[in-house]
């Protein structure tokens, strides 16, 4: 598949005219683009990495399609991202150390062995409990790679889920309201994951803090993402912290008797660590 192809099929499915793909040809001219689509003109590499973030595809996505290689390093990065979550929810200090070899033994390019270090070094430091011990170099680092996109993405917004940690509850509020008005319409699982995953944290958050105000936009939106087989584990969590919140409001038992109920789901399907996990989080603040 060429290029102009691939950019016709993209437009295509985001129902867009060329004249909107293109900005109104503030990116490239309409009539240059539509010899591109048509494969009788080139596009430069600035004008199509323009065009990609303007209308929020993924670059990996994109270029893996031209070049099936890619395919091969996209899957190497998502098998070592399995590794760090499940080394992270272990809080195995060592298996997130190790990781590092692991990456220098794949077939990575320079550019994302170097991005995979630096997802572990976050991984290690958003386990850290002590303020004292904090690397601010390597926290704003990340924070700087997470806005280095002028409009969010999917791997952005899996990036900035990842590590809400180094931020400021009140920063957390505006960016993830941000992200969830630019998607609230997206009909994409790993969008809806995406953002699920990121209201969890701002009701954790919330809790922790005992900070309530704004939360309702939160649990709006997630309302409104229809359950489906694929955002259970998510929207389970959901129940949990929206009936925590509610229990610590008004102090009825049933909301607290609801999150036992989520917790008990957890247990009985094999994720005994995280139901672990949250429950301690329960007896932490039901007091």
């Amino acid at each position: 598949m060429t290029i102009g192809e691939l950019l016709r099929e993209y437009r295509i499915s985001q129902g867009k005219k060329q004249k909107d793909f293109t900005n109104n040809g503030a990116i490239i001219s309409q009539s240059y683009y539509s010899k591109v689509e048509k494969n009788s003109h080139r596009i430069t590499a600035i004008s199509l990495i323009e065009l990609l973030h303007y209308n929020n595809i993924p670059l990996w996505n994109f270029f893996s399609r031209l070049n099936q290689s890619d395919d091969v390093q996209h899957q190497q990065m998502e098998n070592l991202h399995n590794i760090m979550i499940s080394a992270y929810y272990s809080h195995d200090y060592k298996k997130l150390n190790n990781i590092r070899q692991l990456i220098n033994e794949t077939n990575l390019s320079k550019e994302n062995k170097e991005e995979e270090q630096l997802l572990v070094d976050g991984w290690i430091e958003s386990l850290k409990k002590n303020p004292k011990l904090f690397d601010m170099d390597l926290r704003n680092k990340i924070k700087d790679k997470i806005f280095s996109n002028p409009s969010f993405d999917k791997n952005t917004i899996t990036l900035y889920c990842n590590f809400m940690i180094f931020y400021d509850f009140d920063s957390n509020k505006i960016i993830a309201k941000n992200i969830i008005q630019q998607y609230k319409d997206s009909k994409n699982i790993k969008i809806q994951v995406a953002i699920l995953a990121i209201i969890c944290n701002i009701l954790a958050i919330a809790i922790e803090n005992e900070n309530y105000s704004g939360i309702s936009f939160f649990m709006d939106a997630a309302d409104k993402i229809p359950t489906r087989p694929e955002l259970f584990f998510y929207k389970n969590n959901l129940f949990f912290f929206e009936n925590l919140i509610r229990y610590k409001d008004l102090k009825e038992k049933k909301y607290l008797i609801n999150c036992k109920k989520s917790i008990e789901t957890l247990i009985n399907l094999n994720m005994e660590e995280y139901g672990r996990k949250i429950n301690n989080f329960l007896m932490n603040h039901i007091n």
